[in-house]
């Protein structure tokens, strides 16, 4: 009976030490299995930190070129508005030139229309007046010419009653009667004369007020002088914005990089499978002999 327990324990010891080396194996196998994914796990960290490194730096290199493409398209833009408004500043100041020009040229036709008209006025005055002069002396000198003749006829008279031979009373009512005729001849051609200077006086005069009104009126015709026409407003140049580019990038805008994971020991995996199978052996080799001792 002892034998069959010491050959069972024996069967039990070689069982529990085939069984732990393969526990230690698979200990160990399993260490080193972890240890590989925590390899593998910090290369793959690495590599991802690698392009997080590089996909930072891209973006910022496109913002910065985006920024100077969006600058140098601002600038065309500009320099396009400033263009189109030095065309249009030019084409006003043209049009403002030959405006001016039309208008001084307008004005000095005007003053010359103006200086003539004045001239016409004048000569027509004049012209006036001297009708009027001469016919005012035509008048007079007819009436010289009728007191001749109202003398001479006088006289004819007288003549004529002398050769009647009459004398007396009726002699000399004859005489007055011819020379009261006379006398009311004179004052009506005095009168006539009289009458002839004061049309005269009111047509110069009138012709005066024609000429003044005539004047006036030329002169309300007359073109004011145009002065300087204003300019166009000079453009201002477009204003340019201020771009901020990106920051440099730091060694802190990175992170930290990877870390390797604690690393498993398979010798020391191996030999905690292994302490606890000695154990185990251990306590099934006392108690077989236990068991011996007792059966003794």
């Amino acid at each position: 009976m002892s034998a069959e327990l010491l050959i069972g324990a024996g069967v039990s010891v070689i069982g529990s030490l085939l069984g732990g080396r393969a526990s230690s194996r698979a200990a160990a196998a399993q260490a080193e299995a972890q240890n590989e994914a925590a390899r593998r796990q910090f290369q793959y960290d690495n590599s991802a930190y690698d392009m997080a490194r590089e996909k930072l730096v891209a973006d910022r290199n496109f913002m910065v070129e985006e920024t100077e493409l969006k600058a140098k398209n601002e600038q065309k833009r500009a320099h396009w508005q400033d263009a189109v408004n030095l065309q249009q500043y030019n084409y006003d100041m043209m049009i403002r030139n030959r405006e001016q020009d039309s208008l001084n040229q307008q004005y000095i036709r005007s003053d010359d229309i103006y200086g003539k008209q004045l001239t016409l006025n004048a000569m027509s005055a004049r012209n006036a007046n001297d009708a009027e002069l001469r016919k005012l002396q035509e008048i007079r000198a007819e009436a010289a010419f009728d007191k001749q003749e109202q003398a001479i006829q006088q006289l004819q008279n007288e003549d004529k009653l002398r050769a009647r031979g009459m004398s007396g009373r009726s002699a000399a009512k004859l005489g007055q009667a011819t020379l009261a005729d006379y006398g009311r001849q004179l004052a009506m051609l005095d009168e006539s004369i009289s009458s002839a200077g004061r049309n005269a006086r009111a047509v110069l005069k009138e012709i005066a007020q024609d000429k003044t009104s005539a004047d006036l009126a030329a002169y309300a015709q007359k073109m004011l002088d145009p002065g300087i026409l204003p300019s166009p407003i000079v453009p201002y140049q477009t204003p340019m914005s201020t771009w901020m580019y990106p920051r440099q990038i730091e060694e802190f805008d990175f992170g930290p990089e990877p870390v390797l994971g604690a690393m498993a020991d398979p010798s020391a995996a191996a030999s905690r499978v292994w302490g606890s199978t000695i154990t185990s052996i251990a306590g099934t080799v006392g108690g077989a002999f236990l068991t011996k001792g007792l059966q003794s």
